[in-house]
């Protein structure tokens, strides 16, 4: 099945793309740019600005009224079980358009064109679904996610710099191009990220199905992907990558005197801890790596003091906060505050400070409307919301294999607890990121609170210009981030999950038009290849099998 053009996912940038890849990374590693952003929401009508602007003075009063009519199959609880109506949602939306979706990418963009940016999609798309798979023990789905993901490994080739160490590489697609040195170049975030996704699948293959039920194909993916992780880690955490973490560990936010990324905590930091961790647990479920593989993977076991520099750069990077409720907790703050897609994180009014245009020459060029200045610059500033997602995956793993990173790396830090950093996380969402308003829920642009715009002015290194996210405008990271998950030990973030699904489902004119402006890529659709029921998919999946099904009613204001 192809969806037409302007209905497949990405083919509107509005509303079919999340925030998408970043170039962090600076000194003698490959610089990862970023794909197209959304850039929709610059140019809402004024009926959305009157309410946004409402909304980005710091208010937390409800917008209105909570909804009086529902749907007649949502009247009461929410069968969130693992044989629940969301469960059985969440297959269909998979079965219909999600699976062909996914065999497309793979297979023309990927494969065919070398777009290694399917990568990176890929995860965001179907991470919430794989762990769905996990909780549920969706044999069916486990046997499909493999059948659609193993082409992928048809495309690893030589990298460029390590002729011995195969990765993926790229050669075509709208983001790699020779302007921005990243074509026949490994894009390593792509390449990182997507390697959270194989090492979930692989994992939950391992924990799900013992091995004489796996399939023949199941035993090659395992295998497959914990080679590819190990060479590709290996690889990875060389010598320079140390250094840098050793750099960093000795930083304090008062030396980030600029906009250079060096100093940042970064995402793919968090992806190289999060296949570590499973790695760790592929190993102790004995699971078998090609000969290449096992080389890497011994040659990491040689590392353990530099890897345990890396856990320890995420503990001393993340700022626990004592509240009246527990600790909450915050990432890289007060490092990011300089830099170029911050400068207006407290800037919080309904129209964009930059302007974009096409020059005389058919070029994009952006002006400023208002120079970022030192009161919109928030000087505690760390991640954004919607960044922050990886969080979730990466938490999760963590939990589960702490004695395994301390079996198989060493690591045994005393003071590394993932479950109750999960806690202060998604404490921080609770108390300082959503707009309190319990009836029609929002959150934040950035981690600490913060609501300004977001990467005004963006160009993704490709010569074009955004004009950026406006307050409020990455809430939608919050249902399609896995964000939800957390609900399995945080009644509020279990409610407000619930809350937005609810006003998806909703037939009052009111809540359709909240979703319409503040969730568009969550509208529900009547026919299948929409990228909104890809969305779907993503958040229905995140809500299944947390709870016992009459423990979920409609929260109450």
């Amino acid at each position: 099945m192809r969806m037409p053009e302007s209905r497949r996912l990405g083919g509107s940038p509005a509303r079919g793309l999340p925030m998408q890849a970043d170039s962090y990374w600076k000194g003698s590693l490959r610089h990862p740019f970023p794909i197209a952003q959304p850039s929709g929401t610059a140019m809402r009508s004024l009926l959305v600005i009157s309410i946004v602007a409402v909304l980005c003075v710091g208010s937390a009063k409800a917008i209105a009224e909570p909804p009086q009519e529902k749907t007649a199959h949502l009247n009461g609880a929410l069968d969130l079980s693992c044989t629940g109506n969301i469960h059985a949602e969440a297959i269909k939306s998979w079965e219909r358009t999600t699976r062909a979706y996914v065999s497309e990418q793979i297979t023309d963009n990927l494969n065919k064109k070398g777009d290694v940016y399917v990568l990176y999609n890929m995860q965001v798309r179907l991470q919430s679904f794989v762990e769905m798979t996990r909780r549920c023990k969706d044999r069916l789905q486990i046997t499909q996610l493999v059948d659609a993901l193993t082409p992928v490994f048809d495309s690893l080739k030589p990298l460029p710099d390590a002729p011995a160490t195969r990765g993926w590489v790229c050669t075509g697609g709208s983001t790699c191009t020779s302007a921005n040195h990243l074509l026949g170049q490994e894009v390593q975030l792509c390449s990182a990220q997507f390697l959270g996704l194989l090492g979930a699948l692989a994992t939950n293959i391992a924990e799900t199905l013992p091995e004489e039920q796996r399939s023949a194909a199941e035993r090659v993916f395992v295998t497959n992907t914990a080679s590819t992780i190990a060479a590709q880690l290996d690889h990875w955490l060389s010598p320079d990558y140390f250094k840098w973490v050793e750099a960093r560990s000795k930083m304090t936010p008062a030396e980030a005197v600029d906009g250079q990324s060096k100093y940042f905590f970064a995402d793919r930091d968090l992806w190289f801890m999060t296949s570590l961790a499973d790695l760790a647990e592929l190993h102790q479920a004995g699971i078998r790596l090609d000969a290449a593989g096992a080389k890497a993977f011994k040659s990491l076991q040689s590392k353990r003091n530099q890897i345990a520099g890396m856990f320890n750069l995420f503990q001393a990077r993340t700022t626990l906060i004592n509240t009246s409720s527990g600790k909450r907790a915050e990432i890289d703050r007060g490092y990011w505050r300089n830099y170029g897609d911050s400068r207006y994180a407290l800037y919080s009014t309904a129209v964009s400070p930059v302007t974009c245009h096409k020059n005389m020459f058919g070029l994009m060029q952006k002006s400023f409307r208002v120079e970022s200045k030192a009161s919109y610059i928030d000087t505690n500033l760390g991640w954004d919301f919607s960044h922050a997602r990886r969080l979730v995956p990466a938490l999760d793993t963590l939990v589960r294999n702490r004695p395994n990173l301390a079996a198989v790396f060493g690591y045994r830090a005393p003071d590394f607890d993932p479950a109750k950093l999960q806690q202060a996380f998604a404490r921080q969402i609770v108390d300082k990121i959503w707009n309190k308003d319990m009836q029609h829920p929002l959150f934040t642009n950035f981690w600490d609170g913060s609501n300004g715009w977001y990467r005004a002015g963006y160009d993704n290194g490709t010569g074009s210009c955004r004009p950026g996210e406006m307050p409020y405008s990455l809430a939608w990271s919050f249902p399609t981030g896995s964000y939800p998950q957390w609900g399995s030990f945080n009644s509020t973030i279990r409610s407000l999950s619930q809350q937005i699904y609810l006003l998806i489902h909703s037939s009052d004119t009111e809540s359709k038009a909240f979703i319409d402006k503040f969730y568009p890529q969550l509208q529900l659709q009547s026919k299948p290849g929409d990228y909104r029921d890809i969305w779907m998919m993503v958040f229905s999946s995140s809500l299944v099998g947390l709870a016992s099904p009459s423990a979920m009613q409609l929260p109450q204001k």
